[in-house]
């Protein structure tokens, strides 16, 4: 079958556009993408390029457009269809990802590439809980690629998946040992082994594998520490600075705002104190739509308006420098990035915005969308840093703080405060949803949050397991929300008693004002 024979042409736009792109210039960086592709309209490689750059800016409908156009002019291409593939995985597009890699295993049965396509294939249908069909991507892959570090751990995952509980260990024991695989496979295989150890109540054994995955990402961590440290500076200067006035004059504010076309709610915390869960409870009502964990408040709203500002200018300072203009256009850039993303209109459902990492952000929701509820999910600290410390998560600024149990413990600490401070200051709505009362009793707390929200009771909410296995779940947490309400998740921070021993001091505080033993 053919190959594409465009490759970009020497084109200095191409080069600014990357490194646009890298310094997180990403309107930039698509200005110049859009130059280069207006001289060379048919180059497939680039049709693909700026695609992504369109779908990672959350315009999915301008993406398809030279998506379809690059199908269009190169429709047996499977290096185009791989490169399709990769793109739509990134976007969170399984089910068309899934039709590309397909096409092109049919297009060219013999391609040196096809274990890899198989895997991938496995990842996603894995993710989409097609756990059979995942199983035989996994074993053809290993078939003809024996040594297929990725495809072995795959199949271990399915393997525990599927209740084959020793043969999923003997696997990932072997990829531990093994000269072959990768340091981010034999780390994975730590977290899972770990998992499996923490479910059979081998606790000390668990704890060991979870310490020795840590230290493989511990020697990749240095990059993100840098971003994490200036976050963490950030935030804490806006708890500084911060002032009841600021709020109470930015709601007064708020008539000076054109209505959005929906009303908005924001569901936030820590990770791991429950918010999946609300989140796939609320998204089962007829009158809701949920975004999980799409970074469109940051990305698009709070990155935005700081660049109108100077880098060393306070996130409350910067809030005030806001013209009416700027908020409008946020507000619409955040719905129609919605819209984008959800692939769906909203139309007269509440939009429910799930992010647990935008309590330092309440400010800034305050300031642009005075009208969004905020629903905060609250959990026991020990069980909510016990659960992120095991969380097996890829690196990047925020899962760095997890390396260890102190630092996990601080990074609960600093969220905390910041809610702590901000609940009192902020003039949205707002509403407490204890995590254990949500796993003792669903019914009553989604009562409790649909009256908050405005919205009549619908029984399909307590049926969202079933709904969870027919959607793409963001979250790390995909696996356990297809399954019903369990309570084994609370107090689960006893059995690492003497390990968060140490991190008590940092977490006492905590248990006693969220009325915890």
């Amino acid at each position: 079958m053919g190959h594409t024979t465009h490759r970009h042409k020497p084109d200095f736009r191409i080069n600014k556009a990357q490194a646009a792109w890298k310094a997180r210039r990403y309107d930039d960086a698509i200005w110049y993408y859009e130059r280069a592709l207006a001289r060379d309209p048919n180059n497939a490689i680039l049709l693909v390029d700026v695609a992504r750059a369109y779908g990672l800016r959350f315009r999915p409908t301008d993406a398809e457009k030279l998506i379809n156009k690059a199908f269009a002019l190169y429709p047996d291409d499977v290096h185009l269809l791989q490169m399709l593939g990769r793109s739509y995985e990134m976007l969170k597009q399984f089910d068309r990802a899934i039709d590309c890699y397909q096409r092109a295993l049919e297009l060219e049965p013999q391609s040196q590439n096809r274990p890899w396509i198989l895997i991938e294939l496995a990842k996603m249908h894995e993710r989409l809980h097609a756990l059979d069909t995942a199983r035989r991507c996994a074993d053809e892959a290993i078939s003809l690629a024996p040594r297929f570090d990725q495809a072995h751990y795959i199949l271990a995952i399915l393997q525990r998946r599927s209740g084959e509980t020793e043969a999923a260990q003997n696997r990932l024991r072997q990829l531990i040992d093994s000269k072959h695989a990768s340091a981010g496979v034999v780390a994975d295989s730590w977290y899972q082994l770990a998992m499996m150890q923490d479910q059979s109540g081998h606790y000390e054994e668990a704890f060991d594998s979870l310490t020795r995955a840590k230290q493989i990402f511990d020697q990749a961590a240095m990059p993100y520490r840098l971003d994490a440290k200036a976050i963490a500076k950030k935030s804490r200067e806006m708890l500084r600075t911060i002032t009841s006035e600021q709020c109470e004059r930015w709601n007064a504010m708020r008539d000076q705002l054109t209505p959005l076309p929906s009303e908005l709610a924001l569901l936030t915390s820590h990770p791991r104190s429950g918010t999946t869960l609300l989140e796939q409870i609320l998204d089962s009502h007829a009158g809701v739509i949920s975004a999980d964990e799409l970074q469109i408040m940051v990305e698009l709203i709070y990155m935005p308006l700081g660049r109108k500002t100077s880098s060393e200018t306070p996130v409350p300072e910067m809030l005030d420098q806001a013209t009416n203009d700027d908020l409008m256009a946020a507000r619409q850039n955040y719905w129609m990035a919605m819209e984008g993303a959800l692939r769906e209109p909203i139309e007269d459902r509440i939009l429910l915005d799930k992010n647990p990492e935008l309590t330092n952000l309440l400010p800034l929701v305050g300031r642009v969308f005075p009208e969004m509820k905020v629903i905060f999910a609250i959990r026991d600290p020990r069980d909510v840093v016990i659960s992120c410390f095991m969380q097996q998560l890829p690196l990047n600024p925020v899962s760095i703080h997890y390396l260890t149990l102190e630092d996990t413990a601080r990074k609960y600490s600093a969220t905390m405060r910041a809610w702590l401070k901000l609940r009192d200051m902020i003039r949205n709505p707002w509403i407490e949803v204890r995590y254990e009362e949500m796993v003792e009793g669903p019914e009553y707390q989604a009562r409790r949050v649909l009256k908050f929200l405005d919205l009549a009771w619908d029984d399909s909410v307590l049926d969202y397991h079933r709904r969870a296995q027919r959607k793409h779940v963001h979250s790390p947490t995909y696996e356990a929300v297809t399954r019903p309400i369990y309570k084994s998740s609370i107090g689960r921070w006893k059995n690492y008693a003497t390990q968060l021993e140490p991190c008590m001091k940092v977490l006492e505080p905590f248990v006693e004002v969220f009325g915890y033993e």
